[in-house]
């Protein structure tokens, strides 16, 4: 049997007691040690997570996830994705080069994500382009909730040969982005390559997140791209991490990240 350590909200410096289910299962040494001192956690087995009682017991106990469905005149846009997961994809949105660059965002982040779109190609890109970003980021928005316990920043700066690439963001659900990209061609492939600015803007504002990018220099627009969402995928994955320390405030002197700010 396979175990993860998932982080909970757990009281600090109340009790609490760990059973395991099935009965008979038994987890390795270093999960039943650290079941002995550690004060905010939950043991997942299988898809099973294993109870946590006594005071200290979290008012919520499961995967960090969520499914959005967004369906205009334009595109039919349905997106599932798990915060903590292990960089699993799945996508399909017609256009070769974003299902590319939406896979490094899921292997990079460890965010789980399934995407399908269908949307009006013959057209142009844009909607879907843009529609994807919406409904990618209203995904996330919903997976974490109430934003408690987060460590709410993160940041990378990505390497690609030539190419380097840094992006800082805030989880405050104050949406903002501000894009220093520059590209020397109109075209990536048959994509404009001013639409990843509308994926990344159209992300940032479903999300709620205040979004730096800056490729601080590069040459190859191919790589150009995708340091900017290798760079999103790692710092993104430090943001939506729960923080230990954390346990179930709001990392904000707010108390809260939902709603307007």
């Amino acid at each position: 049997m396979k175990y993860r350590i998932l982080i909970g909200h757990l009281r600090r410096n109340a009790p609490y007691n760990v059973e395991l289910l099935p009965p008979r299962s038994s987890p390795p040494r270093a999960i039943r040690a650290m079941a002995g001192v550690g004060p905010r956690f939950l043991i997942q087995g299988r898809g099973i997570f294993h109870k946590i009682s006594g005071s200290a017991a979290p008012r919520e106990i499961g995967m960090r996830s969520a499914n959005v469905s967004r369906t205009t005149r334009e595109t039919e846009i349905e997106a599932t994705i798990a915060l903590d997961g292990q960089g699993r994809y799945d996508v399909a949105t017609g256009i070769g080069f974003l299902d590319h660059m939406l896979e490094q965002l899921s292997r990079h982040s460890l965010i789980d994500l399934t995407v399908r779109a269908k949307g009006d190609l013959h057209i142009d890109f844009h909607h879907t382009t843009e529609d994807t970003g919406i409904v990618i980021g209203k995904a996330v928005a919903r997976a974490l909730g109430d934003r408690v316990g987060i460590r709410r920043y993160g940041a990378a700066e990505i390497p690609m040969d030539e190419t380097c690439t840094r992006v800082a963001l805030d989880i405050s659900n104050r949406p903002y982005l501000v894009w220093k990209v520059a590209f020397s061609k109109p075209k990536l492939g048959d994509m404009d390559t001013e639409l990843f600015k509308e994926w990344f803007q159209a992300f940032a504002q479903a999300a709620g997140v205040t979004l730096h990018v800056e490729t601080l220099y590069g040459e190859n627009n191919h790589h150009i791209v995708e340091s900017c969402f290798k760079a999103l995928a790692r710092a993104l994955r430090q943001a939506v991490e729960i923080d230990p320390r954390a346990g179930d405030s709001t990392p904000s002197t707010k108390g809260t990240l939902s709603g307007s700010l």
